[in-house]
């Protein structure tokens, strides 16, 4: 999620732009959708913390930096039983978007603790304050890389706390 693919991007990358990026990202994340069919939709919101409390699709609401930016995202977060997939724009003061990222993998919970595993991850994105501009990056794993995180479930609202000291917010859609 926050892996360096948030924070900076691949030297010599080519710069494909907004339009062939968010292409780029609808496509290579529509593959990998239907592994989350067996998600149940309405799942009802749970609090506390746990595997089964994060199990669902969660709309992506806001980033906000340790340094205290905070940033609007549009996306999704999704999560089975064992795998995690995500799709996100940071937007602007004018809702446009000017960072995205696609990833996923597979995850592990023990209490309010989270780890990511990479499998793929796809992402740009231009300078926002408090995030330098990133390169386009295309990288499938053949070994998952571990990212570990923490979370929180509070009714619908699910927040991710990453070591860095930043923070993501979802909201529950089902």
């Amino acid at each position: 999620m926050e892996s360096d693919s948030v924070r900076r991007g691949s030297a010599g990358a080519k710069n494909v732009g907004w339009i062939g990026a968010a292409a780029l990202a609808v496509s290579f994340v529509a593959a990998g959708l239907m592994m989350f069919a067996a998600v149940p939709v309405g799942a009802s919101a749970s609090v506390g913390v746990g595997q089964e409390s994060i199990v669902g699709a969660w709309e992506a609401q806001s980033y906000m930096l340790s340094t205290g930016e905070d940033h609007a995202l549009a996306g999704k977060i999704f999560f089975t039983s064992t795998d995690w997939q995500v799709v996100f724009f940071v937007l602007d003061t004018d809702a446009n978007p000017r960072r995205g990222s696609a990833e996923g993998g597979t995850y592990a919970t023990e209490g309010d603790s989270l780890t990511f595993m990479h499998r793929f991850n796809l992402s740009i994105g231009e300078a926002l304050p408090g995030l330098p501009a990133d390169d386009l990056r295309m990288v499938v794993h053949d070994t998952m890389t571990a990212e570990a995180a923490h979370f929180a479930v509070d009714h619908d609202t699910l927040t991710l706390f990453f070591p860095s000291g930043n923070e993501m917010r979802f909201r529950r859609t089902s």
